[in-house]
C-alpha cells in the first residue's frame, strides 16, 4: 500500500486575521543547500505539480526561514473533533489524529499557520504536506501496526502486534559533530530537522495545565526553602514576579495564587496575555507598573492571592520595584532561551529582547538591560538582584550587579 498526495492542486487557503504568526526565522542556505531543501519539500509533491509549487516553496524559503507548504494546510481551525467523527482501523489512529488537530486548534497553538503548538518553535511537525500524509497514515494504521516519525517525516507503516506501540517518533536528533546553533538553524531550513519540544512534536500538548502543579510545587519549596514558610503554611503575604505567559509559563500566576501568593508575570506580547486572561490563567491584566504593584500589595496586607499580568518588559518591572524600594521574596523567569533574539513589541515602544542571545553581539548588548533572574535566583532566591550589561572602553561585555557582590552568579 502506498500513501500519497493527491495530484490535484489544494485551493491556497485563507489566513484568518488576528492569529498569531510565526517571525521570519531567517534564509541563511548556500544555493547546494536551498536546492536540497526544495527537493526534500517536494518529494511529498506528485511530480505533475513541482513546476507548479516550487516557486511557491522557494518563496516561503525566502521570506520565512522554512517551507511550510501553506497550500496543504486544511482551511480554517483545526480544532479537535469528537473521536468518532475521524476516519481509522483502530481506536489508536482516531486519538492520534485528535490530539494533533488539539495541538493546532487556534485556541492552543502558538503559531497555528507554522504548526508551532509552544515554547516559540516547538512544532507538531515541519510543514502541512507531512501533516496530511500523517493522517493519510493514521486513517489506515491497523492494531498490527506501527507508524514510524522521523522529525515529522512518516517512514512509514511497519508491521508489529497489539501491545507495541502504534507510532514511534523521533524529533531532534542531531549527530554530535553539528549538534550546535548554526547546524541546526540549517538542518530545519533544509526539512531534515524538526524541534518538537516535548508534547508539541510527541502530540499530547496540554497547556498549562500539564505544569501547573509543579510550578505549584517549585514556588512553595521555595518559600520554605528560602522564606521559612512552615510545611503547614503558604505564601500569603509574599510578593512573587517573574515573567512569559506563553504555553508552559502561563501557569505561573495560577500556581502563585494557588500557592497564596500575590504575583506578577510581565509578558512583552499582548496577544498571549489575553489568552491566559480569558482562560482564566490570570486575574488581573495592566499595562501600569503602579497600578500592578498596587494590586499586588493589596493582597499581601490582606493576606489572600492575587495574580497580576504586566504588559511589559520584566527589566522595566524590575527598575520601577528598585527605584521604589519593593522587596521581592522570589524571583523567576520562565521565557524561551532557545529562540533566536527578535524584536518585540512591547505595546510601550519596541523592546530588543536577549533570549538565548550571543554576547559577542554588542550592539545589542549596549542597548538593552538584562534581569538575571534564572540564575540569580537560584543563588539569591530571597532577595532582588538586578543586573545590567555594561561594556568596557574596548567595547567588552559584561554583567554588573549594584546590589550582590557575593553572588558569583552576578559577577
Amino acid at each position: 500500500m502506498e500513501i500519497t498526495l493527491s495530484k490535484t492542486l489544494p485551493s491556497y487557503p485563507s489566513f484568518v486575521e488576528g492569529i498569531r504568526r510565526a517571525p521570519d526565522r531567517g534564509y541563511t542556505l548556500t544555493p547546494a543547500q536551498t536546492a536540497t531543501a526544495l527537493k526534500n519539500a517536494l518529494r511529498y509533491i506528485p511530480k505533475e505539480l513541482h513546476e507548479t509549487l516550487a516557486p511557491e516553496f522557494m518563496e516561503e524559503l525566502r521570506t520565512r526561514g522554512r517551507i511550510y507548504g501553506y497550500r496543504y494546510r486544511p482551511q480554517g481551525d483545526l480544532k479537535a473533533k469528537p473521536i468518532d467523527e475521524y476516519k481509522g482501523n483502530c481506536i489508536e489512529g482516531k486519538a492520534f489524529q485528535v490530539m494533533i488537530d488539539n495541538n493546532l486548534c487556534f485556541d492552543i497553538a502558538l503559531y497555528p499557520y507554522e504548526l508551532v503548538t509552544y515554547g516559540e518553535t516547538g512544532q507538531v511537525c515541519q510543514n502541512w504536506m507531512q501533516y496530511r500524509l500523517i493522517k493519510q497514515y493514521l486513517e489506515v494504521l491497523t492494531r498490527e501496526q506501527t507508524l514510524v516519525i522521523e522529525s515529522g517525516h512518516p517512514l512509514g507503516l511497519f508491521k508489529s502486534k497489539p501491545e507495541a506501540p502504534r507510532v514511534i517518533i523521533t524529533n531532534a536528533l542531531m549527530v554530535g559533530l553539528y549538534d550546535n546553533q548554526k547546524d541546526w538553524h540549517t538542518a530545519m531550513q533544509m526539512g531534515v530537522a524538526n524541534y518538537g519540544q516535548m508534547t508539541a512534536g510527541g502530540w499530547m500538548y496540554i497547556g498549562p495545565q500539564g505544569i501547573v502543579h509543579g510550578t505549584f510545587n517549585t514556588l512553595l519549596n521555595a518559600g520554605r526553602l528560602k522564606l521559612g514558610i512552615p510545611q503547614d503554611g503558604d505564601l500569603r503575604g509574599r510578593l512573587f514576579v517573574s515573567s512569559g505567559l506563553g504555553g508552559m509559563s502561563g501557569a505561573q500566576p495560577k500556581a502563585a495564587e494557588m500557592a497564596g501568593a500575590a504575583a506578577i508575570i510581565a509578558e512583552v506580547d499582548a496577544s498571549r496575555i489575553e489568552t491566559r486572561h480569558t482562560q482564566g490563567w490570570v486575574g488581573h491584566v495592566t499595562d501600569s507598573l503602579e497600578e500592578a504593584f498596587s494590586l499586588a500589595r493589596q493582597a499581601m496586607d490582606e493576606c489572600h492571592p492575587v495574580s497580576v499580568a504586566y504588559h511589559g518588559n520584566v527589566v522595566d518591572l524590575l527598575e520601577y520595584a528598585v527605584k521604589e524600594r519593593i522587596h521581592i521574596d522570589l524571583l523567576s523567569d520562565q521565557t524561551s532561551c532557545h529562540a533566536k533574539p527578535r524584536t518585540a513589541d512591547s505595546g510601550v515602544g519596541q523592546q530588543r529582547m536577549l533570549v538565548g542571545a550571543d554576547t559577542s553581539d554588542i550592539d545589542a548588548l549596549r542597548t538593552v538591560r538584562v534581569a538575571l533572574v534564572a540564575s540569580c535566583t537560584m543563588a539569591c532566591l530571597a532577595e532582588l538582584r538586578y543586573a545590567t550589561v555594561i561594556t568596557d572602553e574596548e567595547g567588552a561585555a559584561g554583567f554588573g550587579c549594584p546590589f550582590c557582590s557575593s553572588c558569583t552568579a552576578c559577577t
